[in-house]
């Protein structure tokens, strides 16, 4: 196949797909279900004055707005342990929603986090969910815990700049029933189509002591399929016009490493959204380094680690993309690793869902004639099938040319209590020069249940060839075949409050032998704060034993300031003996001052550059970390990192803010190995 028309061909295609989605009427709102078994239909109220957002629900539009109560336990279908209530109406310019909370306890309460964007998995919070495409695929989710802090998550993916996402309203209070939330949602940071007059929506509840999940509607909570969500029906959101931010940096260092230093580097994002929900995106002279990088964990991986991407033009609208993977669920092959990409010098962007055609559009390109094009079509198939064909083309001069495609499908069929899931997907390269030239294959097949028995299936074969040089495939030449059986189960009584077992087998070969491996693991959470996960794994591994038991025990896990855990893993690998112990605990220091603090130490083998077995060595890291919050859109922290002998201490001042200039300030360097005199000052605001 040649490159270069095979390139041509290709541009043309995206090229006719972007014109189609941009210039594509809306389509009409899909029809709500009226069936006595359908999902709910909730009259949109409009109403004239709106409340005022302080966390009471107090304000007269609440008497006249659309109330629903009966949250169901997604878990394990059962009415929800804490009465719930909801409203829900709007205004010319936005969505209101409020909560009741009912809690017998008001005094177990939880409410830790006060950082925007930050987890909330141990505080109690409430969540409101809108589809406003009408197609059952992208939610829009806005959240609330007890104090107020409010979290996110935009279709497809953002950056955390919140005037470039759209910024909304939240406020609660603690009362003497339990607690109540207000939201304020403008329609104007929604990408809904123009036209539209039905959103999809379903409303949810965490109550943090008990870690349990209640949704509304009860019928989408006993089956997770999005066509069983509510319809808001006869809304009248206002016109949809072309809408755009400009979001320019400016960076600058002083550093005592000449080729680190930035007298002053300034660039510029634009993002524009289309009638239809489209968006584009431009970028020049874009931010692609990582001020502050992942601090990565030193325990024992056969292959390459896979790291998270926290750079804001490869952040926005990521999930329209090829499947990127995760640190956790990372396949044997991703087409698109964006951390491949280092420094350029602008980039283009387009994504979106017209109808059932769903997109995501991606060049990026360095003077010199360095380039990479991604892309990716799902033809959408109801609420829960899609075909997808995506591709990656990398050319970076000196290197081989290098053309990687992906062809798949994937269905999701929900039950009572769990679900069904199958995927398939073929994938081919094409490299310039010798080699290069190969296929992979992976076809998965599972049912899991939330309380009970699941299992899984699945085959994996990636050949000796294959290259997917802006991707993610740690390892080519090797198949593989793996079964499972999982347990999951939650006690509403009692001392244990859930329990947890997975095991399975896998057989399969690489180029170095045979590989083969059983597996258990079990897991358990105590009520009084105390979990302890247990592990074993026996196997062969390219002509190596493998095998290795963990057990890790954990304490104060409700609580984000004082949680804890010690763990311990030992075994043998590549014919060698290998241990790894780790420790982590947080600390409360003050009303606003916090600490972390986390040890490692491993005694592994290694490979060396010739494929030999290296001895086994002692490998220690350090990290300690401590916080001070000045208020709840600024903090102060200082982290020491030290690995092995090498120490590295730094230090940062943070401020995200509603309107204005985000700022970082970094002294010292935290992706060296030492410490560095060097001073990083990052400024962020929108036009």
């Amino acid at each position: 196949m040649d490159l270069l028309r095979t390139r041509l061909i290709l541009c043309r295609l995206l090229a006719s797909t972007l014109a189609i989605a941009c210039y594509s009427l809306p389509c009409a709102a899909a029809e709500a279900g009226e069936g006595r078994n359908g999902p709910p239909l909730v009259p949109a109220v409009l109403v004239e004055a709106p409340p005022v957002i302080d966390g009471t629900i107090d304000d007269p539009c609440w008497q006249q707005a659309a109330q629903v109560d009966g949250f169901w336990r997604e878990h394990v279908d059962a009415p929800e342990l804490q009465p719930t209530e909801a409203w829900i109406c709007h205004d010319a310019r936005a969505i209101y929603v409020a909560f009741r909370c009912y809690d017998d306890t008001p005094s177990a309460i939880v409410g830790q986090q006060r950082k925007r964007q930050g987890s909330m998995r141990r505080d109690d919070w409430v969540q409101v969910c809108l589809d406003v495409e009408d197609a059952g695929r992208n939610d829009y989710e806005f959240r609330v815990n007890v104090v107020g802090t409010q979290k996110d998550e935009v279709p497809g993916g953002t950056s955390e700049k919140i005037e470039w996402k759209g910024d909304w309203r939240a406020a609660a209070r603690i009362d003497d029933q339990g607690w109540t939330a207000e939201l304020e949602i403008p329609f104007a940071i929604l990408r809904y189509p123009d036209g539209q007059d039905c959103f999809r929506f379903y409303l949810e509840r965490h109550l943090a002591r008990e870690q349990d999940h209640s949704v509304w509607p009860k019928c989408y909570a006993q089956i997770d399929d999005r066509d069983n969500c509510a319809r808001w029906t006869g809304i009248a959101p206002p016109p949809v016009p072309f809408r755009y931010v400009i979001m320019p940096y400016a960076l600058s260092v002083a550093s005592e490493n000449e080729d680190d230093r930035e007298t002053l580097t300034a660039g510029l994002d634009f993002k524009g959204t289309l009638p239809n929900g489209v968006v584009t995106l431009a970028t020049y002279h874009p931010d692609f380094t990582n001020i502050e990088d992942v601090v990565e964990t030193i325990d024992f991986t056969f292959v390459e680690r896979y790291l998270p991407e926290y750079r804001p033009f490869f952040q926005e609208g990521s999930a329209y993309g090829p499947y990127q993977g995760g640190e956790w669920s990372q396949g044997p092959v991703n087409l698109f690793y964006s951390r491949r990409i280092g420094e350029l010098d602008w980039g283009a962007k387009a994504f979106g869902t017209v109808g059932p055609h769903r997109f995501g559009l991606l060049d990026a390109y360095r003077r010199g004639g360095e380039n990479h094009l991604v892309w990716n079509y799902d033809h959408l198939f109801g609420t829960e099938g899609n075909v997808a064909f995506s591709g990656v083309d990398r050319r970076v001069p000196g290197d081989p040319d290098n053309l990687a495609l992906g062809l798949g499908s994937s269905w999701k069929f929900p039950f009572r209590g769990g679900s069904r899931s199958l995927s398939a997907q073929w994938f081919t390269s094409n490299t310039s020069g010798d080699g290069g030239d190969d296929h992979a294959v992976e076809f998965d097949v599972s049912a899991w249940r939330d309380q009970g028995f699941g299992w899984w299936a699945g085959y994996s074969s990636v050949g000796d060839e294959f290259r997917a040089d802006d991707g993610y495939v740690p390892e080519t030449g090797v198949h593989d075949f793996d079964v499972g059986l999982s347990h999951v189960r939650s006690h509403d009584d009692g001392a244990v409050l859930s329990t947890e077992f997975y095991g399975g087998a896998a057989t399969g070969e690489s180029q170095l032998g045979p590989r083969r491996r059983v597996w258990l693991d079990h897991g358990t959470m105590w009520r009084n704060g105390w979990s302890i996960w247990a592990s074993a794994n026996r196997g062969e591994r390219d002509g190596f034993d493998v095998v290795t038991n963990g057990l890790t025990l954990g304490w104060n896990w409700q609580d984000v300031y004082r949680t804890g855990g010690v763990g311990i893993t030992w075994g043998e690998r590549y014919g060698e003996s290998y241990r790894y112990q780790s420790l982590s605990q947080a600390f409360p220091l003050g009303e606003r001052w916090s600490a972390k603090l986390t040890a490692e130490r491993a005694y592994a083998a290694g490979i060396d550059d010739e494929g030999g077995i290296t001895p086994p060595q002692w490998f220690r890291q350090l990290v300690l970390t401590a916080t001070y919050d000045v208020t709840d859109e600024k903090s102060i922290s200082a982290r020491l990192v030290r690995m092995g002998s090498d120490t590295n201490v730094y230090g940062a001042y943070r401020q995200r803010v509603r309107r204005g200039m985000d700022l970082l300030i970094v002294a010292g360097d935290p992706n060296a190995p030492k410490w560095a005199s060097r001073l990083a000052v990052k400024a962020i605001w929108c036009l």
